[in-house]
């Protein structure tokens, strides 16, 4: 049904040239410049997830240095042993045509910077002696969601950069999009597309989906976004009521009201206190909560439990 075609969406948008992906200025001019030498050192991609970190590695190994390489998913791949021997018989023997070799190791912040190996060293730092050990004839090309989560040691063998896009070219990739899908917007349509690419951004690949699931016979039909804080006014309601024992099944049961995410649901929460009638002095502490609880986000297991644990905070401070 509707999310397959979603899906066959987003991947028929995802970029495959360097001239489709969305980047800044300084950014497109330092990858046109690795065309042009066809020479790259180690590279780190970091920001958050749907802005293109993969798909530009992807893009530089295959178009603009058509060069020999390997794809390892970093957070998936059991243990570090299996890296180091897979990049090992990938750098091992020289390439064909003597070009560089490039190893793309996706979202190494789900690698362990503590979780020590048999030999007492992380798995950060055991990735650290590969990349030094092949340094000679292969390049790393990183990714990661939070530079925070990757230790010094290994964060300074890469050039870092940040590939958060500029919003107002996540609004022009957008339109491109539904130019060519020959989507119609009707002027009334026109501030709800803007604050929808808003409330997205920087997330271009969950933009193009929620783009694509209001295209309705070519036309973009979008619901007013201020029903997403009506939700959070219901989970502020509740909590100031005290009504909390079936708060977390009424916040799961609930989900596709905040698009399953989250993050979304505590920002628009901490948008319904701020504009609350409480006193300044109530608030403060729980816009605090809040913004802990979101900063907390990428780094716990459960982002569920995180914001329900969020919201029973929260009832003790009302």
């Amino acid at each position: 049904g509707a999310l397959m075609f979603d899906n066959l969406l987003i991947e028929r948008y995802r970029p495959d040239k360097l001239d489709d992906i969305v980047l800044s200025d300084k950014n497109r001019r330092y990858f046109e410049q690795i065309r042009d030498k066809q020479e790259i050192p180690h590279i780190m991609f970091f920001g958050s997830p749907g802005i293109g970190k993969t798909s530009l590695a992807k893009i530089l190994v295959n178009h603009v240095l058509d060069c020999q390489y390997i794809y390892i998913n970093a957070s998936d791949e059991s243990g570090v042993d299996v890296i180091r021997t897979k990049v090992t018989n990938f750098a091992q023997t020289a390439s064909l045509d003597g070009k560089l070799k490039v190893v793309i190791l996706d979202e190494i912040d789900g690698l362990s910077s503590v979780k020590a190996g048999a030999s007492g060293t992380s798995a950060q730092q055991a990735l650290r002696n590969v990349i030094e050990e092949y340094a000679s004839n292969t390049r790393f090309i990183a990714t990661c969601n939070y530079r925070s989560m990757v230790m010094d040691a290994l964060d300074s063998r890469f050039q870092a950069f940040d590939l958060t896009p500029p919003y107002e070219k996540s609004v022009e990739r957008a339109i491109t999009v539904l130019k060519a899908e020959g989507v119609k917007v009707a002027e009334d349509q026109k501030p709800k597309f803007l604050e929808l690419v808003k409330a997205n951004y920087p997330d271009i690949r969950k933009t193009i989906g929620e783009l694509h699931k209001n295209i309705i016979d070519g036309k973009l039909i979008l619901d007013d976004q201020v029903d997403r804080l009506v939700f959070a006014e219901e989970v502020f309601l509740k909590i100031r009521q005290g009504r909390n024992s079936d708060l977390r099944q009424f916040v799961i049961q609930n989900e596709i009201k905040f698009g399953n995410n989250y993050h979304t649901l505590l920002k628009n929460l901490f948008d319904v206190v701020y504009a609350s009638d409480l006193s300044f002095e109530k608030k403060r502490p729980m816009m605090l909560t809040i913004a802990e609880a979101m900063g907390q986000h990428g780094n716990v297991m459960d982002q569920e439990i995180n914001s329900y644990a969020c919201l029973l905070q929260l009832s003790e401070m009302v």
